[in-house]
C-alpha cells in the first residue's frame, strides 16, 4: 500500500505540473486572442475558437481527474484510519505487556513488550507516511480546483468576448 500511495502522488504530481504549465500557456495565448478580437480579423477568430475547445478540454479533464483523486483519497483515508485503529491496539498491548512485566517477573512477561514492540515500530513508520501521504494529497486537490476554477474563468472570459 505504501508503494501505491507514493507513485499515485508522484503520478498527480506530475500531471499537475503539465497541467499548470498547459494552463499558464493557454493564458497567455487568450491574452493575445483578447487583442486579436479586438483586432477583428477573421483568421485571428478561428484562433480564439480552437483555444476556446482546448479550454474546455483542460476543464473537461481537470474536472474528471479531480473526480477520480476524490476516490483514491476516499481509499487512503480508509487505510489510513485502518491503520490508526491497529496501531492504537498494539501501543495499547504494548502500555499493559509493560504494566504486567512490572508486575511479574516471568521471563514471558519481559519478553512480551519487546516483541510488541517489535511490531509496533513498523505501524508507527507505516502510519506516519499514510498520514503525510493523504495531507499532501489533500494538497493537490486545492491545486486541482484552483486549475479548474482558472478554466472555468478564462472559459467564461473567452465565452463573454465572443
Amino acid at each position: 500500500m505504501e508503494q501505491r500511495i507514493l507513485q499515485y502522488r508522484k503520478q498527480i504530481d506530475e500531471w499537475l505540473q503539465k497541467m499548470e504549465q498547459r494552463a499558464q500557456t493557454l493564458s497567455q495565448d487568450g491574452e493575445y486572442s483578447t487583442q486579436a478580437i479586438q483586432r477583428q480579423s477573421d483568421t485571428q477568430k478561428t484562433d480564439t475558437e480552437k483555444t476556446d475547445t482546448e479550454e474546455q478540454t483542460m476543464q473537461e479533464m481537470v474536472q474528471d481527474k479531480l473526480q477520480e483523486h476524490l476516490v483514491q483519497v476516499g481509499f487512503f483515508q480508509h487505510e489510513r484510519l485502518i491503520h490508526l485503529i491497529v496501531t492504537v491496539t498494539f501501543a495499547l498491548l504494548e502500555m499493559l505487556a509493560i504494566v504486567l512485566s512490572v508486575i511479574s517477573d516471568s521471563l514471558f512477561t519481559l519478553l512480551l513488550p519487546v516483541v510488541i514492540l517489535i511490531l509496533l515500530i513498523p505501524y508507527i513508520r507505516h502510519y506516519y507516511i499514510l498520514e503525510n501521504e493523504v495531507q499532501k494529497m489533500y494538497g493537490q486537490y486545492d491545486r486541482m480546483r484552483r486549475l479548474q476554477q482558472k478554466a472555468a474563468e478564462r472559459n467564461n472570459c473567452t465565452s463573454e468576448n465572443s
